[in-house]
């Protein structure tokens, strides 16, 4: 089946990861989100439809028949593959609350309003008995992340490479080694749950690595870091110190002691040595967290919650972030003290923000030493955000 992935309002729910991204771009687990609908059922992905409301983005549509999902829906169950197969054509599925999910269309199909299917379609709900789990606010990529690392194993189907006789491991039926990853004198403890090491990745000496992880390609896990569970480890990035039950999506660094709890951090952050989260309240009571589309803190239902920190953020020594702290786009964080509950975008101190040829500049040298090189769409999306999101002097 040919299927296209759609996004709706919900995309300004995940800011800040998808200022800078479309949603099936994220890594999560053991492959982005757009790959797992291929690799979970053997569908081509082959198109896209952005929000209305993003900027640069355009539709890819192809010809042809096309099944579109919504790209915050959750591919697992077998019983979500049966019900998608069988869409009546033409028909728009809902939630009970209105929400799109699906929408199939036996030719190719462009409509002004903005989505894929046109906003006079006929509607039908979800039968009930169709599992739908979503991703609906930032919290869900450490609170999900467990469901998204054992769906993954499930649809795993490569045979690991084997384990080096000096590596101390317990269930090991459950561990995936890619045959180009490389591990040193480490403790692995996968009886509860899978741990994935994947290619070119490096497990230093001295680490400490608990079951239900995910160790992406060409992450390194830094000489004795303690790596508890539930954390997807997205691409390139560098482990040190402790972290738990927590999403990073690649290329940032935490190469230092300092804990890293129940958080999710964007790609190409910074975080300095000795820094930590607080991922519970003194009062053990629920956490609040910043909802930036709409400027207020909203309850999360969580007794824990960590630091959301968005891309290209960093923070200095010694950083203690406090309980549910966000940290907008390219923000800098240097504090003593505990962290407002929210930094804003290109903060760079009191009173002042990053001046945009500086902050296009740092990211460049920052993509440069992995070899990359800052395109003109990613300098262009760097522009559209800074000029909307920095207050104009006074």
């Amino acid at each position: 089946m040919r299927i296209a992935l759609f996004e709706d309002s919900g995309w300004r729910d995940l800011w800040p990861f998808t200022r800078l991204r479309l949603i099936g771009e994220l890594w999560w687990g053991m492959d982005s989100l757009a790959h797992k609908w291929q690799r979970y059922y053997g569908w081509e992905v082959v198109g896209y439809w952005p929000a209305p409301d993003r900027p640069f983005w355009r539709p890819v549509v192809p010809p042809g028949p096309l099944c579109w999902i919504n790209a915050r829906l959750l591919p697992g169950s077998e019983e979500l593959a049966r019900w998608l197969r069988e869409l009546r054509p033409e028909t728009l599925y809902v939630t009970a609350q209105g929400q799109p999910v699906a929408f199939c269309t036996p030719h190719t199909t462009l409509h002004e309003e903005g989505y894929p299917f046109p906003s006079r379609a006929p509607t039908a709900p979800v039968p009930p008995e169709v599992p739908l789990l979503w991703i609906s606010q930032v919290t869900d990529f450490f609170q999900l992340t467990g469901f998204v690392i054992q769906t993954d194993w499930k649809h795993w189907r490569h045979r690991s490479a084997p384990l080096p006789s000096w590596v101390s491991v317990r269930g090991q039926d459950n561990v995936f080694l890619h045959p180009t990853a490389r591990v040193g004198f480490a403790c692995i403890d996968a009886e509860a749950g899978p741990v994935w090491i994947g290619p070119a990745a490096e497990i230093q000496d001295g680490v400490l690595l608990q079951h239900t992880n995910a160790i992406g390609p060409y992450v390194t896990l830094l000489l004795g870091a303690k790596v508890r569970t539930h954390n997807s480890l997205g691409p390139f990035c560098k482990i040190g110190g402790e972290v738990g039950q927590s999403t990073f999506f690649g290329y940032s660094n935490k190469a230092h002691d300092g804990f890293v709890g129940h958080s999710v951090i964007g790609t190409w952050c910074n975080i300095g040595a000795g820094s930590n989260t607080s991922n519970l309240k003194n009062t053990y009571g629920p956490v609040q967290l910043y909802h930036i589309a709409s400027g207020e803190l909203r309850p999360t239902g969580l007794q824990f919650c960590g630091l959301i920190m968005g891309d290209y953020a960093r923070c200095g020594i010694q950083t203690p972030f406090t309980t549910g702290c966000v940290v907008d786009l390219f923000a800098n964080v240097v504090s003593t003290g505990f962290t407002p509950k929210y930094v804003p975008a290109f903060y760079w101190g009191p009173g002042e923000f990053w001046q945009l040829d500086k902050a296009i500049e740092t990211a460049a040298r920052m993509q440069k030493r992995r070899n990359l090189n800052l395109t003109e769409e990613e300098k262009a999306l760097l522009r559209y955000w800074w000029q909307r999101l920095v207050p104009t002097p006074s």
